[in-house]
This record gives structure tokens, C-alpha cells and sequence, in this order.
């Protein structure tokens, strides 16, 4: 009965957590759900499916509130904003550039059903590597690549959640230059009005100039900050067991309405804490905890490779698909994290005149 009231908060510094191998968990539910709906498409049908839909959109706000949290905690320790922004650029851009340019490079050429030279051509092909490096428009396709798919000519549907995230960055750096993400009273501030600016559009709704994006915004902006706000309120509130399971009955009790899903992230957050602090004895808990960070890798990697691997063997099942799709993702995953990755926070390190160590990384959805 005490364990219910234990306070189950770490201390980041330590880096004796699980949350590296959460995100790569995160990622591994968001692969299965693409495993789903690539042979299928859109909307899932069936109660495997729709359960399956929504584990992975608690993977994906899971992603958003452990970048919350440690970004809170990166800001809050260091007002550098010139390290803030270069951390955040080598964490996002050396592995989002280096995807990009394979899939127009390679994949395109290779998929396409186009003769080459009306791929190379096109002003879609030269506008594809600007709209998804710049998130100007994620959802970019390549000219006659994977036309034959339910999905379409989507060369890499995961991308679209990064300019969320970028936004977050931007939010907190802008914050942090004018002073106002230094206390904790400040963020739990941001965090409620986060949560109400979400209430709102879910309440009223929106129309208008950017109105997919306000929508998106409104569910992932509260995730981040509700992150966020777990970490300022840490002094203040205990991380227990018996807090995570009074959240859930909180979720389970607004469902439907319009605060239901941010009482959802109040209780994801709780129970993703707790497990990413939790101690796991032996040389299992070491190995959790020292995992290889191959989970942006995986989340941008693993849509390709399942759209290649349908469109040369177009009656896959979604079991056989995600067979597939594991063990080459998670190879892809290491391999843009040993050539692109961690080379690009070692030159982030040389450039800040610090010593490069890795494990800090901050991680993105």
C-alpha cells in the first residue's frame, strides 16, 4: 500500500532511466499501425485496428510529452539560447536532410512508374527536398512513386508530426528570450493556457487560414506542455502510482469531452514518468537503459521502407508487412544513427566547445 504513495521522480542528471527505450517503443507502435494502413488504407476498419490507431496516438503524444519534459529541463537548466537552438537544429535537420535526399535520390528514381526523364523533369521532384526539409508541406510525394499504393503517392508519412515538434522548439525558445520559461510557476502558466487554447478549438472549433494546422496544434501543444509541467511542478506534486491511477480515472471520466484527451496526456504522462524512472535490476535494466537512441531513425525510416516493400510484393498481409518492416527498420534506424546522427552532435559538441555525449539527446515525434 506505501508503494502507492511513493514518489517515483528521478533526477535526469543521473541518465538512469528508461525513456530512450520508450521512445524506440513509441516508434515500434507507430510502425505497426503503418504496417496497418499502408496494405489497407484509410480509415481503420475493425476493432483490432481501431485499438491498434489508438495506442499509437498514445505513442505519438507519448513522444511530444517526454520532449516536454526534457526540453523544460534543458531550458530551465541553461538560458543559452545560442546552445538551445544549435541542440535543437543537430537533433532534428542531419537525419531529416539525410533521409530526404535518399528517398529523392534513390527511392524516387527506383519507384518510380515514370520514364527518368520526365521524373527528373517535373517541378515536383525539384520542390519535394524544400517542402519536406522545410516542413513547408511533409505529405510531399514524388511523381509516380508508389502511385500503385492505398496510400498514395506518400513518400514518407510520419514527417508531418515534426513540424509540430519544431514548433514546440520555437515556442520555448522564444519564451526563453524574453525571460518567461525560467520559473516553474512561469511553465505551469504556459501549460494552462496550452490546455485551454486546446479546450477552446476543441470546443468551438476552427475556420480559417491554417485551420489543419491549428487543429493539430491544439493536440499536440498541450502533450508537450503537459510534459513540461511535470517537470516545473515536480517540487510541488509527487509522481505516484496513486496520482497516475487517479488520472486515468479522470480520463476515463471526461471521455468525450472536450478536456478528454488532455486528461488522456495528464495520465499518459503520469505512467510514462513513472515507467521511464522505474528501476530495472541486472544486466537487463543496464542494457534498458544504455540502449542505442536509434528511435527518430526508425520513426522516419520505417514508412519507405513498408511502402518499398509493398509496392514489390503488393499482396502482403499487414502481418508479414510489419515482419518485414521491423528488422530493416531497426537496422536503418542504427545506421542513420551511427553515420549521420551521432557525427552531427559530435560537430555540435566540437562547434559549442563542449565534450560530445550523446545519451543527452533530446528526442523528437
Amino acid at each position: 500500500m506505501k508503494s502507492l504513495f511513493q514518489d517515483g521522480h528521478g533526477d535526469l542528471e543521473e541518465k538512469s532511466n528508461n525513456f530512450t527505450a520508450m521512445r524506440i517503443l513509441f516508434a515500434l507502435f507507430v510502425l505497426y499501425g503503418h504496417a496497418l494502413m499502408i496494405p489497407l488504407g484509410l480509415p481503420y476498419v475493425g476493432v483490432w485496428a481501431t485499438t491498434v490507431d489508438f495506442i499509437v496516438q498514445c505513442a505519438l503524444d507519448g513522444f511530444f510529452i517526454l520532449s516536454g519534459y526534457m526540453i523544460t529541463a534543458s531550458a530551465m537548466k541553461s538560458r543559452d539560447i545560442g546552445r538551445y537552438t544549435g541542440a535543437r537544429l543537430f537533433r532534428i535537420f542531419p537525419g531529416l536532410i539525410a533521409t530526404v535526399l535518399v528517398l529523392w535520390l534513390v527511392v524516387g528514381p527506383l519507384f518510380t512508374t515514370l520514364p527518368m526523364t520526365e521524373y527528373w523533369v517535373s517541378s515536383q521532384t525539384w520542390l519535394f527536398p524544400l517542402k519536406l526539409i522545410s516542413q513547408a508541406d511533409p505529405m510531399a510525394g514524388l511523381p509516380g512513386v508508389f502511385a500503385g499504393s492505398p496510400m498514395g503517392e506518400n513518400v514518407n508519412g510520419p514527417l508531418w508530426t515534426i513540424r509540430y515538434e519544431l514548433m514546440a522548439y520555437l515556442g520555448v525558445g522564444v519564451l526563453m528570450m524574453v525571460g518567461l520559461y525560467r520559473k516553474n510557476a512561469q511553465v505551469l502558466v504556459w501549460t494552462a493556457l496550452t490546455l485551454a487554447f486546446g479546450m477552446a478549438v476543441e470546443t468551438f472549433g476552427y475556420r480559417g487560414i491554417g485551420e489543419e494546422t491549428i487543429g493539430t496544434l491544439a493536440r499536440f501543444a498541450p502533450a508537450f506542455m503537459v510534459g513540461a509541467a511535470f517537470h516545473a511542478g515536480r517540487n510541488y506534486l509527487r509522481l505516484t502510482p496513486a496520482l497516475a491511477g487517479l488520472a486515468i480515472l479522470a480520463a476515463l471520466a471526461t471521455h468525450n469531452t472536450p478536456m478528454g484527451w488532455m486528461m488522456v496526456d495528464i495520465a499518459l504522462a503520469a505512467s510514462y514518468l513513472l515507467i521511464g524512472y522505474a528501476r530495472i535490476p541486472g544486466r537487463i535494466g543496464e542494457r534498458v537503459r544504455n540502449v542505442e537512441d536509434v528511435s527518430y531513425g526508425i520513426y522516419i525510416l520505417h514508412w519507405p521502407i513498408g511502402m518499398m516493400a509493398f509496392a514489390l510484393m503488393p499482396g502482403l498481409n499487414t502481418t508479414v508487412l510489419a515482419l518485414i518492416m521491423l528488422p530493416l527498420a531497426v537496422l536503418a534506424g542504427w545506421g542513420l544513427r551511427v553515420t549521420v546522427e551521432k557525427p552531427a552532435l559530435a560537430l555540435r559538441a566540437q562547434l559549442s566547445g563542449r565534450s560530445n555525449n550523446t545519451s543527452t539527446a533530446i528526442p523528437v515525434a
